[in-house]
């Protein structure tokens, strides 16, 4: 989704005969085995396998409930709402942690606060996912191979990656993003040829790759039979493999998951205040996901730095809060999340517009999604909303912040 990599060993030329060099296997054919997305007009990987993927032995379905499936809150209400998602505890890890708190017909958001080390592994056949990972580091351990993040990352791993999320120390928090069909770098930032542009907010060398291949191991994986679940059409399913069904001799291809740190994020200033889509960091076909990181603001004379009042007609929008000063607003916490819906304004604090006048920096950071598509919380969602959130516009500068 990037550009194109190598991992591994692979034919000179694609759906040519690749053999087993591995002891004990030597000249056994390998099974090449083609991941497309859009049939086959869009990109592609192409992935030699030690054990045919589709060497399962049973296949069962399983639920998580609050996060597949999860259960709708209330009829939505008309007005500002504040999740206050710090008051999760760790429970669980990357999968059976996993809670989903807004939906749409193209989005799935929720969070992983976790405790324990993962167990099986995952892939999501609904849509790409998109982590931001809030608090910890480890590893990305999926079928393309070893990718590393730490803290303030994006993780971007494509639709139907088997994979696992390893916290070093167990304990993280993480905002997840399910896009459906996809979550994609935005069509603006590339040129012609399929190059991110001299004009992005990042460039090629941001954007982290798989380092090494993924070996069975007993000691990391177990032993058989491993079990893989998949979730598809909001339904989870666990499928049974009598061998490991991860370890490739090789891939090469544009589908794989990447890590991007939000602080490599390029943010724009202009001479007033510009619109948040400059922030925008990735798309997909409703919705866009924008980066607000540390930067210098406006520098007109008479610029006012604070966001102006906005009513956004045709688009919710949430904003994460991960760290730093938030200058439009009093009361928010890391972990909170705002949600501000279409068809009603919303804006600035009660005196923090004047007050932004004159500031030369913001020290912000936090994840913004806009939707076309209104957005329902789940009933884990009302367990830590501030209920009344919507009033607090109306206080004075000097009334306490809630």
């Amino acid at each position: 989704m990037i550009h194109q990599m190598v991992l591994g060993r692979v034919p000179a030329k694609p759906h040519t005969a690749l053999y087993s060099t591995d002891k004990g296997t030597e000249g056994q054919l390998l099974m090449e085995h083609c991941l497309t997305r859009e049939g086959f007009e869009g990109p592609f990987s192409i992935l030699y396998y030690k054990t045919p993927p589709t060497d399962e032995s049973a296949v069962e379905e399983i639920q998580l409930p609050g996060f597949c499936p999860f259960t709708l809150g209330s009829v939505p209400k008309l007005h500002r709402q504040h999740l206050r998602t710090a008051q999760f505890p760790h429970a669980g890890d990357f999968l059976y942690g996993r809670k989903t708190i807004l939906v749409n017909d193209d989005l799935q958001i929720g969070v992983i606060k976790t405790a324990t080390a993962p167990t099986r592994f995952f892939s999501n056949a609904d849509g790409d996912e998109l982590y931001f990972i809030k608090q910890g580091d480890g590893v990305l351990e999926s079928l393309y191979g070893f990718l590393p993040f730490r803290c303030h990352d994006y993780l971007l791993v494509p639709r139907s990656t088997p994979y696992r999320l390893h916290f070093n120390g167990h304990h993280g928090t993480a905002l997840v993003f399910e896009g459906r069909p996809k979550i994609a770098i935005p069509s603006e930032y590339r040129n012609s040829c399929g190059q991110i542009s001299m004009y992005a907010p990042y460039s090629h060398r941001d954007f982290r790759v798989p380092e090494r291949l993924l070996a069975y191991d007993e000691q990391r994986h177990g032993k058989g039979p491993f079990p893989h679940v998949v979730k598809m059409c909001d339904r989870l399913s666990v499928h049974t493999f009598k061998h490991f069904p991860f370890e490739l001799e090789g891939w090469d291809g544009a589908v794989y998951p990447v890590a991007f740190n939000i602080h490599d994020y390029q943010a724009k200033t202009g001479l007033v205040h510009l619109p948040p889509t400059i922030h925008t960091t990735f798309a997909g076909k409703s919705f866009v996901i924008c980066s607000f990181v540390p930067r210098l603001v406006d520098y007109h004379p008479q610029a006012i730095p604070c966001p102006y009042g906005h009513a956004n007609v045709e688009m919710d929008e949430i904003l994460y809060y991960v760290d730093g000063n938030f200058t439009s607003r009093k009361g928010i916490e890391s972990e909170s999340i705002s949600l501000h819906p279409q068809g009603i304004p919303h804006g600035p604090h009660p005196g923090t517009y004047a007050k932004s006048i004159g500031t030369k920096r913001t020290e912000e950071l936090a994840v913004m999604c806009g939707g076309y598509q209104p957005f329902r919380l789940t009933s884990l969602a009302e367990s830590v909303e501030q209920k009344d959130y919507h009033t607090t516009w109306v206080e004075t500068e000097d009334s306490p912040a809630k």
